[in-house]
């Protein structure tokens, strides 16, 4: 007996999926565990397999289209039932059009409707010429001629054409701005083969510099599931416009904003932390970490800073669970970094900060974050978070209002790394000043718990000694 494959539960809760890929069609005989398409789900991409051996007998929905959790999505039989089912599934509706491809039978008039007046060879060869997509059905009027081309529309013998001002207007392609950049770097993307016009600039006024090049070149190109936002071209009563569909990783990330601001009281305060002696111990042990091929950042610092703020204030570590009116406190640290991709923000968490030196955490973000860029990541890999870092700081940001990864209770947006002049023991001194913003939901934390733990982060920054004993 044929069985029907119903989604499954991949992830902790899911609820529905997007489809990216059949890897099976109709008529394929299919192993056990053999993956049969692939799921964006959570902002991971992955494999579902079959659940049996044997034919795919029909499946359902393709690429975009959203499948929920229990829902058939595949039936899988034997040979016999392949065979019986095969023709409702596969064998296609016969044309309409192909009787009328005798020229003879179309010459002779029918007894109750006189015959069609010639049109003149010059017109034909005319109407012929212009392209299938010009052609249009307008209500009243008939397809009455079929070529190998597609169907053309014959218009009335005596009829006007239409003026300028009459005919319809072609969607007029928005121009793209363009990239700012010197003509060394524009070289420098032609050698490495990247796309100017796909790199963010983080220079003076967006400028791309040669260092936001190499980085978009490291990060590589997205692998499966991976899709870039594709414009239709078009016009409204102001002028051209280019609309896109809303799906994959921004359809997500749009439903996730929505109901982290509706279902919590969002707070943001800022405050700076002197980082000189953090930046100058990270000076002295990055070329130490680059002989252990790993790349050496202030973020893994600010990693364990939190994690030993989030001790001091435990309620900081917290979630909210709606459903019972509970504030589930955690006794474990998976801290979420959130990665900037070519298809929107992926945060994926460090699992048990606490108990990894620096270098194990900065080697693990950098993992994370070339694998979210190339959509290779599992659905473990993005649940189970506790507390969540944004470093827009990474692209010249200063301060923002982090929006909560809910329910987490809490986000630390990190800004720039910068000079700035500070008043000290009466004395004016430039120090290097590192921005933080931190939302909290207000119903979990109040903003005096949440200011307290926001200072202990500062602390551990300016104290790195705090880190290294973990106080």
């Amino acid at each position: 007996m044929a069985y029907e494959f119903k989604f499954p539960d991949i992830g902790e809760g899911l609820t529905e999926g997007e489809i990216v890929e059949w890897k099976v069609k109709v008529g394929d005989h299919v192993e056990n565990h053999q993956p049969l398409l692939e799921v964006e789900t959570d902002k991971a991409v992955a494999e579902v397999p079959s659940p049996k051996e044997g034919y795919v007998i029909s499946i359902k929905g393709g690429p975009g289209d959203i499948i929920k959790v229990g829902e058939v999505i595949a039936v899988i039989g034997d040979k016999a039932e392949l065979g019986s089912a095969a023709p409702a599934v596969e064998k296609p509706a016969p044309a309409k059009q192909e009787k009328p491809e005798k020229p003879e039978k179309e010459d002779k008039p029918s007894p109750e409707k006189k015959p069609e007046p010639k049109k003149p060879e010059k017109a034909a060869v005319e109407l012929n010429a212009q392209p299938v997509k010009q052609a249009r059905l307008e209500p009243g009027k008939e397809f009455k001629s079929v070529g190998v081309v597609g169907e053309l529309e014959e218009a009335p013998e005596e009829e006007p054409s239409p003026t300028e001002a009459e005919k319809p207007q072609e969607a007029t392609p928005i121009s793209k701005p363009r990239v700012e950049a010197l003509p060394r770097d524009r070289m420098l993307a032609k050698e490495l083969g990247v796309d100017i016009g796909a790199v963010r600039g983080t220079g003076p006024k967006g400028r791309v510099t040669e260092e936001d090049i190499r980085r978009f070149k490291e990060a590589g190109t997205p692998e499966k599931g991976a899709r870039l936002a594709e414009g239709v071209a078009g016009r409204d009563e102001n002028g051209p416009v280019e609309r896109t569909v809303l799906r994959g990783v921004r359809r997500k990330i749009a439903r996730a904003m929505v109901e982290s601001m509706t279902k919590s009281a969002q707070v943001t305060t800022t405050d700076e932390a002197d980082a000189g002696l953090l930046w100058h111990i990270r000076e002295k042990e990055k070329a130490g970490a680059g002989e252990k091929n790993v790349r050496l950042t202030l973020l893994p610092f600010i990693v364990k800073a939190v994690v030993g703020a989030l001790r001091r204030d435990p309620l900081m570590n917290s979630a909210m669970d709606d459903l019972k009116g509970e504030i589930v406190i955690k006794g474990y640290y998976n801290i979420g970094i959130a990665v900037e991709t070519q298809d929107g923000l992926i945060v994926p968490n460090v699992k048990d900060a606490d108990k990894k030196s620096i270098l194990e955490i900065a080697a693990e973000i950098e993992d994370l974050a070339e694998r979210a860029r190339k959509r290779t990541l599992s659905i473990k890999e993005l649940k189970g978070g506790t507390f969540t870092i944004t470093n827009y700081g990474s692209i010249g940001g200063m301060y923002a209002t982090p929006i909560l990864n809910y329910p987490e209770a809490a986000i630390l947006g990190v800004g720039k790394l910068h000079e700035k002049p500070v008043a000290q023991m009466g004395a004016i001194r430039v120090r290097k000043v590192l921005p933080l913003s931190l939302t909290f939901d207000h119903r979990v934390v109040d903003g005096a718990t949440a200011q307290h733990f926001l200072n202990n982060v500062i602390r551990h920054i300016e104290d790195p000694d705090l880190i290294l004993i973990g106080n």
